[in-house]
């Protein structure tokens, strides 16, 4: 056993970790922890050794909220290496510098379409395989898609089945795909006779779709680097921009999709309120500032402007578990 395997069964036997899991436990929902005293590299260890200390909750959600995005990448690449074997999620925000709105970071937008869709409950959530996702303020400012409307947007291409090449250029374009001669970024797809590539906003890496006639011949994922292939696949699931094609009403907060045995760690709660409302501020600010001359994806992110109030923190927590780690009860 390594030294890190060593150090992390201790935190997981020392009596006040176990504390938290038999609290969580009991308490289920309901529970509200405090924590002191934890400094650096702790916070990750006493998150890590809580998740394989909980017994039927082990399989369950944590959200861990970050003060920033520096610190959530810091503290994501510390349980990726603490917790082998469980997914470690990082939930960014759609911009290429936290609250500030004049250039979208189309890496980041995937990203934050592949743990809406891997949290969804109705693709499973992250409810049934267990898993971590660490996050910040200027992250959650933006609301998510809801997973019914997300499911009900979702196409599926499965192997075999008929594909008219015309239907799906129709609907790439409706779901905010730009047609391209290659495809290397998420919202890109390209046509060449019956080879249909694609790069959906849920996924990490293109597909390829070849087609004999007007029948699905073979589905994989490819490097777009290099044009190997990486992976063959029987189906596929094509989702659609989640910042840009959804109205305010279809969207709510991250905290109300997370499954309800999620367990919410929070590193400041009033930083992060006080957060938020600095990024509804400088949102509005902007807001007013737009013109036509600006990204067509940046318009419609604030047509309607589908942002967290401070104000509805409190009720989006409500029924769930919560740990602070700033020592300060909720407010």
């Amino acid at each position: 056993m390594s030294n890190l395997s060593h150090l992390l069964a201790a935190y997981r036997n020392h009596p006040a970790v176990m504390k938290i899991a038999q609290n969580l436990e009991s308490q289920a929902a309901a529970a509200r922890i405090i924590l002191t005293g934890l400094t650096g590299a702790q916070e990750s260890f006493v998150v890590a050794a809580t998740v394989n200390n909980q017994g039927s909750r082990v399989n369950g959600c944590h959200l861990f909220v970050a003060n920033s995005k520096e610190e959530a990448a810091y503290r994501q690449n510390d349980l990726e290496g603490l917790l082998s074997g469980q997914a470690v999620y990082l939930f960014p925000d759609s911009f290429k510098r936290p609250a500030f709105f004049d250039d979208l970071n189309p890496t980041q937008m995937l990203q934050r379409s592949e743990v809406i869709s891997k949290t969804s409950p109705l693709q499973g959530g992250l409810g049934g395989e267990g898993g971590v996702i660490v996050t910040y303020p200027e992250a959650l400012f933006e609301k998510v898609v809801k997973p019914e409307v997300l499911n009900k947007s979702r196409i599926e291409v499965k192997k075999g089945e008929k594909l008219d090449a015309d239907f799906v250029i129709q609907v790439l374009v409706e779901y905010g795909f730009e047609r391209a001669d290659f495809v290397f970024e998420p919202g890109q797809f390209s046509i060449r006779g019956g080879i249909i590539d694609l790069f959906s906003f849920g996924n990490e890496l293109p597909y390829r779709i070849e087609l004999f006639d007007d029948e699905v011949d073979t589905i994989r994922t490819f490097d777009p680097t290099t044009q190997l292939s990486q992976r063959n696949l029987s189906s596929l699931s094509i989702v659609p921009n989640l910042s840009t094609r959804f109205r305010q009403d279809q969207k709510v907060s991250l905290f109300q999709i997370l499954p309800l045995n999620t367990v919410i760690w929070i590193k400041d709660y009033q930083f992060l309120l006080d957060r938020l409302q600095y990024c509804f501020e400088r949102a509005e600010q902007f807001a007013s500032k737009l013109t036509a001359l600006d990204s067509a994806d940046l318009r419609e992110i604030f047509r309607d402007r589908a942002f967290l109030y401070p104000g509805e923190v409190t009720g989006d927590i409500a029924e769930r578990a919560i740990i602070y780690l700033d020592g300060k009860q909720e407010v």
